[in-house]
């Protein structure tokens, strides 16, 4: 499946939702511009796909703001 990516500050947010036991887990995988990956493991559930994914941006976002801010916890 195509996930959808939002760039934020230089890096790339993507977004993602499983289904896990009658709930959606948040997921997000951060890319920076050497191509690296972070995913961020579970981040919660929720009980729809669309909540769980814009809970996983919000966070993506967060963790981004967090890392330009404190580059040494990166």
């Amino acid at each position: 499946m195509e996930q959808t990516r939002f760039e934020y500050r230089g890096f790339v947010v993507i977004p993602m939702a499983a289904f896990d036991g009658g709930l959606y887990a948040a997921m997000a995988i951060i890319c920076d511009d050497r191509g690296q990956q972070r995913a961020s493991g579970v981040l919660g559930h929720f009980d729809s796909a669309e909540e769980a994914s814009a809970f996983a941006l919000s966070a993506g976002k967060d963790e981004i703001d967090h890392r330009l801010w404190h580059p040494a916890a990166a």
